[in-house]
């Protein structure tokens, strides 16, 4: 196994602790609801409105629009226009006399494409960044549930230092008591054994 596939402590501890997380995403069920103002707009619309932008920005869209309009330009004598412009190229006249009408045509045709480009790309940014504040928002939230269980931890073993110490100290009296019992009982030992001789220091 490679070391970047083995998973971090801290990760493994999110793990253990990730069926009592809460839901990252609780504070945006508001967006789901119909009447929301920020469920797609507050008016019906701008809720229309966005559907139909949304539905204009898809390839379906672009590719059915483009045969109907490629039909609508054959339907409509393209095949002798495209044979008057070759003549014209031949011999050295104009393959687009005023007022340009083909000149026209590619400029709302590089306006329709592009708009419809455009759409497709913000979507794409849109779901992006969708996925991206989801992943901020489960990273965020357990980093904070980590850092609640460091903290819960940390609170255990002070409350366990804190009861070792009151042992320690505990103990420790009792050593000094049963020192002291020693040595009031080797002190009266010795002045029953050795009446006359002073008591050791």
């Amino acid at each position: 196994m490679a070391l970047t596939d083995q998973p971090h402590p801290n990760e493994q501890a999110l793990v253990r602790s990730g069926p009592h997380l809460k839901d990252p995403l609780r504070f945006h069920k508001h967006y789901k609801q119909k009447d929301s103002p920020y469920a797609g707009g507050s008016s019906f619309m701008e809720r229309m409105s966005e559907k139909v932008a949304s539905g204009m920005g898809t390839v379906p869209f672009i590719i059915i629009s483009s045969l109907i309009i490629l039909g609508w330009v054959f339907a409509n004598g393209a095949a002798s226009y495209i044979s008057d412009t070759v003549k014209n190229l031949e011999h050295g006249n104009q393959f687009d006399p005023e007022p340009w009408i083909l000149l026209n045509l590619v400029f709302s045709g590089v306006a329709f494409y592009t708009g419809a480009l455009v759409i497709i790309a913000q979507k794409a940014q849109t779901r992006t960044d969708k996925a991206n504040e989801e992943a901020s928002a489960k990273h965020r939230d357990e980093l904070s549930q980590y850092q609640l269980d460091l903290l819960q931890k940390n609170t255990e073993l002070t409350e366990q230092i804190h009861t070792l110490a009151e042992q320690i100290h505990t103990l420790t009296e009792q050593g000094n008591k049963r020192a002291e019992a020693m040595r009031t009982l080797t002190e009266e030992v010795h002045r029953v054994t050795c009446p006359g001789s002073a008591p050791a220091a």
